[in-house]
This record gives structure tokens, sequence and C-alpha cells, in this order.
């Protein structure tokens, strides 16, 4: 039931490091968690739990979770989530907060690789829900079996793997019945509340009419392979056309006016690195960024916390100084980050830095960013800038 592809890559990024096996306590989780020791062995895994601390008795289930983990010989780490006060608690906001954490939880052991165990019946589903939302060719590609983490800068060099995604849900339940082992059942997966459990029971009288509800999960896999390749086509695009520059990107204005697909996509990946946000351009902003690229008298534009200004012949891609400075009826300005002494912090997502003295905190003066300690201000260079445009490209386009 596991892809032995997707094993090959696990094995081959982790290195002598462990993997991280992300365990809900529930049936897919479960059944990945023995699959992979059977393959793998215990001593390879590290299990973690995450308690979302939405429910009474989450912390029971984690619990009983890692438990089931230790008893398979695998060693188990129980994670807790700490809400913000001012955070809604819903799903995106769960899925961010869940990633986060088992991201921290995989740099803290040394993993670079996070199992989960989404299945076919998964893939399935999603394609159904972003169907209805009507979603473009790449949220249709669904889940892939093998991907940068999908947080920044949190899942930074880390891959997250689904080495269940060709295996249906029934399949495993099936598996750990015949082991004898046992699983939790959430009863959050049968309220209609969440679309997701909409989609699955939608999924299930299509079955039950006697048609394929899987040729969801199939139509992904086909747009997958289209969607590589036009990732594949707007890196070396990228490679060819556009030029570094610490913390900024130019582009040859008129090679870049007819942004057609693989130029769109590139664009997006530019201004996503460029913008150091959690989630790029919008494809309704890009699609707006196209017609007006086309306009002879383009002269500049904001988009995904990027400033696209037009100089001359050329396109120089920078990060909107009003989103760092605050904008009136929006956001406030970014607050000083502190830096610790011998850690590596990333800062706005953009840039990595390393301060061999305690105390300095990053600041933004409004132009540039600084170092700031007391009265006491230093270039940016004291901390051993690396800038990560360049890596947050790959990770956009799941090049890393």
């Amino acid at each position: 039931m596991l892809d032995p592809l997707t094993i090959e890559r696990m094995q081959a990024a982790a290195g002598d490091g462990p993997i991280v096996v992300a365990l809900s306590g529930g049936g897919d989780s479960v059944a990945l968690l023995h699959l992979l020791t059977e393959r793998l062995g215990a001593a390879r895994l590290r299990a973690a739990v995450v308690d979302h601390k939405l429910r009474e008795g989450s912390d029971r289930d984690a619990r009983a979770a890692a438990e089931s983990a230790q008893a398979a010989g695998v060693e188990a780490h129980v994670l807790e989530l700490s809400w913000p006060q001012s955070s809604s608690r819903a799903h995106e906001t769960a899925r961010a907060l869940r990633y986060a954490a088992l991201c921290a939880q995989a740099r803290k052991l040394g993993a670079r690789v996070i199992a989960v165990g989404h299945t076919r019946d998964d893939q399935a589903e999603t394609v159904l829900l972003r169907a209805a939302r009507g979603s473009g060719l790449r949220w249709l590609a669904g889940m892939r079996s093998y991907a940068p983490a999908p947080l920044w800068p949190e899942g930074r060099a880390l891959r997250l793997a689904r080495p269940l995604l060709s295996a249906r849900r029934n399949q495993l339940r099936a598996y750990l019945t015949t082991r004898g082992a046992s699983w939790l059942e959430d009863p959050a997966n049968e309220s209609e509340i969440y679309a997701r459990v909409r989609a699955r029971h939608v999924l299930a009288r299509v079955e039950r009419e006697g048609l394929d509800p899987m040729r969801f999960a199939a139509l992904a896999e086909r747009l997958q392979l289209l969607a590589h390749r036009i990732d594949e086509q707007a890196a070396a695009l990228i490679a060819e056309a556009a030029e570094f520059k610490e913390a900024e990107v130019v582009l040859d204005l008129e090679s870049w006016r007819d942004a057609e697909t693989v130029k769109r996509r590139a664009l997006e990946a530019l201004i996503t690195a460029v913008s150091g946000e959690a989630r790029g351009p919008s494809p309704i902003q890009l699609e707006s960024l196209s017609d007006a690229l086309k306009q002879a008298e383009f002269s500049g534009a904001t988009l995904g916390g990027a400033w696209l200004q037009a100089r001359g012949a050329r396109i120089v891609i920078r990060r909107d100084p009003g989103a760092l400075t605050g904008r009136a009826g929006g956001a406030g300005p970014l607050p000083p980050l502190p830096l610790r002494m011998g850690e590596e912090t990333i800062w706005d997502g953009r840039v990595a830095l390393n301060a061999d003295e305690s105390g300095w905190s990053v600041v933004f003066d409004g132009k540039t960013p600084l170092l700031q300690r007391g009265e006491e201000r230093r270039a940016l260079a004291a901390a051993s800038p690396h800038w990560l445009l360049r890596e947050r490209v790959r990770h956009v386009l799941g090049m890393d």
C-alpha cells in the first residue's frame, strides 16, 4: 500500500536522520505508522501527535495515540497547540498551526521529512471541494505524494510525504483489522458542519449509484503531470531571464509583457519570493497583472506584498514597503524581531540572520531593515544576512 517511489524519495531526503510521522490516532495515520514500521523499522521513526485543544478529551486521545506508537517501539511526542487569542478556530487556521508544530518538531529532532496519512479518498474529496469552489488547474491537481512542506518559512528545507496517496481508506482499515490494531474515530469526521465531511458523503452517494468516485483522484494525477511541467518550464525561464539582487529581482519588461501560463507561474513564484508572504498572489491578481503588463503605459503595480516598478525597459520587483510600515485601516507596522545569539532567525520570510551578540533586534526604518540594540543601530550586514529569494522560488515551484 505504500508507494515505492515516495518511500525511496523519503529515505534519500532523510539521510541518516529520523522521519517524523504525523499521528492523529485515526485509522489512516495508525496504518501509516504500522506500514512504515514494517518497511523502515521503528528506530527510524518519530511519531508526532498534535493535540489541537478543540474539544474536551483531546488530551486523553493524544496520549492514547502516543502510547500506541510507543507500544510499537516508536518514539512518540505530543504537541499541544497554542491558539492566539485573536485567531479564528477555523479549519485553515488549525491546519496552519498543525503544520507549524510538525515542522518545529521535525527541526528539533533533526528530521527533514514529515510523513502524513492522506489517502486516495482524501485526494478525491480535495479535488471535489476545489472543483466546487471553481479552482484552477493547480488546485485541481490536488495533493502531491512528495512536496516541500506547505508553510514558509516554517517548512523551509523540509519535505512532506504522502506515501498512502494511492491507498483506499477501507484498505487501510482492513489491514489494521488483520493485525488486531485499534484506532480512534473522531466524532468531527461525521459532522456535516465541515465541508470535507459533506464532500465525503457526496462521494459515498456517487459510489452507491454505481459510479467511481476515485475518478476525481485520477483527474488530480493527470493534472499533476501538467502542473509539474509548467513548474519546470517556469523554473527554467526564471534561471534564464530573471536577475536576482539580494532583496529584489530585475526583469526585462518587453520579454514579460506576454504573461501566458508559464510566465504567469514564474511571476507568481518571483512575487511570492520577494514578498516573503506566507501566500502568493491570487489567480485574479495575477490575471490583472498580466493584463496590465500588456499596456504600453505600464508603470508599476503592488500585489501579494510586492511592488513591481517599471524602470525604462526593465521591471524591478521588490518588497512593498507599505506592507512593512503599515497602512491606514490595515495591518500595523512590522514589529521588531529579536535575534537569538547563535541561532538562525528568518526576518520577514526573506532573509536568514545570525547574530553573534545578544540583545539585537531587526527593525524596519521605512527604507531598509536594520539591527537595533537600545539606541545603537547597525547595518543588517552585521548579522551575516543570507537572502532566501532563490530558495523560496524553488519552494514555490516544488523544486526543493
